[in-house]
């Protein structure tokens, strides 16, 4: 049903951290962190009192040549969701995997990790960071990011090693094309996580490392106010920024804009430009999911487009009742979902999108498969077991993996499908 006029809401705004990064790299060496150690305080979850982080100790900060952080340190930025406001990092909030038996999850507190596929999954982490994202390029080189550290592994975790930030900033979002390469989003004033990907509302810098985060150094030619980044090369990759997707094919020195998200031509008029989050799919394939910045009656807008070349872009779907009364011109398909929730790219042709549904009782989370780059779209139920998803995976059309709350019971789990999201499987409990 489409509405003339809907009110929308602005969500609540964090201030922003009007901290300047330095054109030169400002990263100290780091300090090996023992299994189970936790990282030195940095930021802090939202909803609680914003801290600094403190300077580098001991070698890194005293080597020669490398700057002191205690003037600048970073500002926490606040962590949002769709569902409104700002919220704690959940005990389950990422999950990635690099093939058929090997993957990880990642949350409040810990990191969990399974080698068979996800039938049993073990404590690789326990302590203080609080971890919205995991980021592997193989089994063994992988990153956690999160409001308060940017942990790094070389042994596939069987060992974390906390990782110093730029000076000035606090890294939001990471995308690493070898275990050397590099590309992190920093210096986000609020932080969505409603994609799957931490996503930096405002403020954000696109920063590079080429010796897997222990340095980092600004892209000068990146475009300002980025969200989030992927590369699929080192040459090949794409910025979000606010309603604007911009690539790149020679390693960020020069950036074209490639789409432009289309203008609202109807009643209701978003107090803020879209929130674009950004997943590389290879070569220059891209998937990018718009989010809104207003809610009416228990929908959030969203729109979704893809593309195979990064110059043609196509809409897959829309959440009807707020977006067909925004631009009304689009007539995109309906999206999973009343709210936008997490996806997961899985190839040029194919993705996965689950959304989220509060009005329905304790909530459902629909799944929709995208196929032939996606002018084919099949939705397949609710992903049961889970109410509200927080980040999902696929390795393939196939056989996925999706963290999230259970309510009402408020557990959260990874759910596991092997038939395209047919039948679900419960792999992991945790209150």
């Amino acid at each position: 049903m489409k509405f003339a006029s809907l009110i929308a809401r602005k969500w609540p705004v964090a201030a922003l951290a009007g901290l300047a990064l330095a054109a030169a790299g400002c990263g100290t060496a780091s300090s090996t962190q023992a299994t189970g150690a936790a990282p030195a305080p940095a930021r802090t979850a939202a909803g609680a009192a914003a801290s600094t982080r403190p300077a580098a100790a001991g070698p890194a900060a005293s080597s020669p040549g490398a700057p002191s952080c205690s003037a600048s340190a970073a500002t926490a930025p606040s962590f949002y969701t769709a569902q409104g406001g700002p919220a704690q990092v959940p005990r389950l909030d990422a999950v990635q995997f690099v093939s058929a038996g090997q993957g990880w999850a990642a949350g409040a507190g810990h990191v969990l990790a399974t080698g068979d596929g996800g039938h049993t999954w073990t404590s690789q982490y326990t302590g203080s960071a609080q971890l919205d994202q995991v980021d592997f390029t193989d089994a063994t080189h992988g990153w956690a990011v999160g409001t308060n550290a940017l942990l790094r592994t070389t042994n596939g975790g069987a060992t974390w090693t906390a990782l110093s930030e730029p000076c000035g900033a606090a890294i939001d979002s990471v995308h690493f094309v070898t275990p050397s390469l590099g590309y992190a989003v920093a210096d986000g004033a609020q932080v969505w996580m409603t994609g799957g990907v931490p996503a930096a509302v405002n403020g954000g810098v696109l920063l590079e490392t080429t010796n897997g985060g222990t340095d980092w150094t600004r892209v000068a030619s990146a475009p300002g106010q980025a969200q989030t980044a992927c590369f699929s090369s080192p040459s090949d990759g794409f910025l979000g920024a606010p309603g604007k997707v911009w690539h790149t094919t020679d390693g960020g020195k020069s950036w074209s804009l490639s789409f432009a998200e289309p203008a609202v031509s109807g009643s209701v008029h978003p107090s803020a430009p879209d929130i674009a989050v950004l997943q590389c799919a290879g070569g220059n394939a891209a998937w990018v999911m718009f989010l809104g910045s207003g809610a009416a009656l228990g929908h959030v807008p969203y729109l979704t487009f893809a593309t195979q070349d990064a110059t043609k872009w196509h809409v897959l779907f829309e959440e009807s009742y707020t977006e067909s009364a925004a631009r009304p011109q689009l007539h995109a398909p309906d999206g999973p979902g009343s709210y936008p929730g997490p996806f997961s790219a899985i190839s040029p042709q194919a993705a996965a999108f689950v959304g989220y549904s509060p009005p329905l009782g304790y909530g459902a989370a629909p799944l929709e498969m995208a196929a032939s780059g996606g002018a084919k779209l099949t939705k397949d139920g609710n992903v049961s077991g889970i109410s509200v998803p927080e980040a999902v995976a696929f390795i393939s059309p196939s056989q996925g993996w999706i963290v999230g709350q259970a309510l009402p019971s408020g557990d959260f789990v990874i759910m596991a499908t092997a038939d395209s999201g047919h039948t679900w499987n419960r792999q992991y409990q945790a209150r």
